[in-house]
């Protein structure tokens, strides 16, 4: 959910860092005039794949 100004463009970036195997920090990320009210995320954790190639983001 995000709640955003409508008096301009909507520019974000949301991104998870600092990945461990027992968690992570979801960050989000605005530039330029983007006006924000409120954001929340979820997530869902997956085991592992069968072969590392399966985790290429195309």
């Amino acid at each position: 959910m995000w709640d955003m100004g409508s008096g301009s463009n909507a520019r974000a970036d949301i991104r998870a860092e600092n990945v461990t195997e027992t968690g992570f920090d979801l960050v989000f990320r605005t530039w330029s005039d983007t006006r924000v009210a409120r954001v929340s995320a979820s997530w869902l954790a997956i085991g592992g794949v069968a072969d590392s190639e399966q985790w290429n983001i195309y």
